[in-house]
């Protein structure tokens, strides 16, 4: 009894003076579980106020819309490059040539044909307007190769060919290559390596110089001019077999005749242009795009009615018969310079169509009986005309 007595109190002294422990070796289940207070638990750090000036951002569900650029884009597929279809390609190969410009461009070296002295050999005549219109092709496809890139940023410009992806640029290159040397062949064969030489010579100037030339100095539009020049030469040493200055003579006319035209054409235009990055008068300078065409349009007056009689390539009829046209033209070129807007230079722009046509109209008129071999024939007409009754009698 003595020994269970003392060991219980000695079991209760122990209970008495021992601590409770903190340490992780107690049990989760002897903690009580008590949620703790609000103001217990952690604050969060608060913002800095902001002290700007204020502004509400609107906040849309709807997605903004997507800026224009201004840009096209066209489907990537490579094989829009190659693949050619049938139907429509002769079309599209006369727009590749730019049809209308050469067709113009055709007429003049016919005109200068019929300007020639000697009699007209059709077969001849023929084959220099075949191979006029070849070369002018070649020309114009090597033009639209080059600019294609700045053509996709000009409204006039944006459905060619070749920015539409409607040919390949080895398939107009070899279009521009074949033509080319169709259209020496015929000039080479049927006319005279001079003709050939100047076709050749305009093919060079309009795309390897008058081309590059547009993005870089304002000397494009007189290099331009003197492409326009040379159809009519061509035309000329084709029937002559030579140039001399009654042929010089024809060439200055539609030399000072490109700038009237093209001046009342690209002035509207200048928009385009310059967004393309071309550097024609209308452009760079204003005041002297003005003057150039009225000066141009004086030195048609002096080319027709004074040089063209003098070095032989028209009788006076033609100096006379011309002043109406270059007076009209004078006068449009004139208004242009005094109101530059949009009518003024449209209406120089068609009279310059109407302007070249009628001119060598009445070129080829007036040409008859100039040359010495018509002179003969005329005058033994003549003759024998004044002899016959004389000779009955």
């Amino acid at each position: 009894v003595f020994r269970m007595l003392r060991s219980r109190s000695a079991l209760l002294l122990h209970r008495l003076c021992t601590i409770p422990s903190t340490s992780s070796s107690v049990s989760s289940h002897s903690l009580p579980t008590v949620k703790p207070l609000e103001d217990e638990l952690p604050t969060p750090a608060q913002p800095r106020p902001f002290s700007g000036p204020s502004f509400r951002v609107p906040v849309s569900k709807k997605r903004a819309p997507r800026k224009e650029l201004g840009i096209i884009v066209t489907d990537d597929n490579l094989q829009q490059w190659v693949k050619m279809e049938p139907r429509g390609l002769a079309s599209s190969y006369l727009q590749l040539s730019k049809s209308k410009l050469t067709m113009f461009i055709t007429t003049t070296a016919v005109a200068g044909y019929m300007m020639g002295p000697g009699s007209i050999d059709y077969f001849a005549l023929a084959a220099c307007t075949g191979g006029t219109f070849l070369l002018s092709s070649a020309a114009n496809a090597c033009n639209q190769l080059l600019e294609a890139p700045y053509d996709a940023q000009m409204k006039r410009t944006q459905s060619r060919v070749l920015v539409v992806h409607r040919f390949s640029p080895l398939h107009a290159f070899s279009f521009a290559g074949v033509s080319t040397l169709t259209g020496t062949a015929l000039l080479l064969q049927f006319t005279n390596p001079m003709t050939a030489a100047l076709g050749l010579l305009n093919l060079f100037l309009y795309a390897g110089v008058y081309t590059p030339m547009k993005r870089t100095t304002i000397a494009c539009t007189w290099a331009g001019a003197v492409v326009g020049a040379i159809p009519p030469l061509m035309g000329y040493a084709a029937a002559a077999g030579t140039l001399d200055t009654a042929a010089l003579t024809l060439a200055a006319i539609l030399y000072s005749w490109q700038f009237p035209h093209f001046n009342g054409l690209s002035w509207n235009l200048r928009g385009d242009y310059s967004k393309a990055g071309y550097r024609v008068m209308c452009v760079t300078d204003e005041a002297l795009c003005r003057r150039t065409s009225i000066r141009h349009a004086l030195s048609l007056v002096g080319l027709c009615s004074i040089a063209a009689p003098l070095t032989d390539l028209t009788t006076m009829t033609f100096a006379v018969d011309s002043l109406p046209l270059n007076a009209a033209l004078v006068y449009l070129s004139w208004k242009f310079y005094r109101a530059p807007d949009a009518k003024n230079s449209r209406q120089l722009f068609f009279f310059s169509l109407l302007y070249l046509p009628l001119i060598m109209v009445l070129m080829v008129i007036s040409n008859g009986g100039r040359n010495k071999e018509e002179k003969a024939r005329k005058d033994g007409r003549t003759a024998a005309a004044i002899d016959g009754p004389l000779a009955t009698d």
